[in-house]
């Protein structure tokens, strides 16, 4: 549910899609996959960070689109909506995953990556990456540390 994780997985979907897409069928239409996410997890994050142990389930879907544009750019856009409820022994804290994320691939071969939405222990807002460098093109506002403080206040009965 991290930032980085969703960059991973919107590169790498591009990535297919790109070989995918690279055949001279321009007007084939788009593709689109609805993934189900249900499970449960011993969280080694929160329970790292509140010290005490946790367990975190995730109930939603990711639905995966990609196509090529008019000017032949590869593109792809994932929306996520996953609700999440981390449970100790003294409670349980309830998180959203929800937004888009969207991978350009300009015809230079440059990719941009935007990611849109709330990112759980993370933030809310639009962050746009050149992923060919890394580098942030526009940062949103990062919430984490306040969210991170609330969870484990809750988690350990404080």
């Amino acid at each position: 549910m991290r930032t980085t994780a969703r960059a991973v997985t919107a590169i790498s979907a591009a990535a297919l899609l790109l070989i995918a897409t690279a055949t001279p069928a321009l007007a084939a239409p788009p593709t689109i996959e609805k993934i189900p996410i249900e499970f449960t997890f011993e969280d080694d994050f929160l329970t790292a960070e509140c010290g005490v142990d946790v367990t975190t389930t995730l109930s939603g879907f990711r639905i995966e689109r990609g196509w090529l544009d008019g000017g032949g750019n590869v593109l792809s856009l994932a929306t996520i909506r996953v609700a999440g409820t981390a449970s100790s022994e003294f409670g349980s804290f309830k998180v959203m995953d929800v937004g888009a994320d969207q991978l350009k691939v300009a015809p230079d071969g440059t990719l941009t990556l935007s990611i849109i939405g709330q990112v759980p222990f993370n933030f809310k807002g639009v962050l746009v990456v050149n992923a060919d460098t890394g580098e942030v093109v526009k940062e949103p506002h990062f919430t984490g540390d306040e969210q991170l403080a609330r969870a484990c206040e809750v988690l350990t009965g404080a």
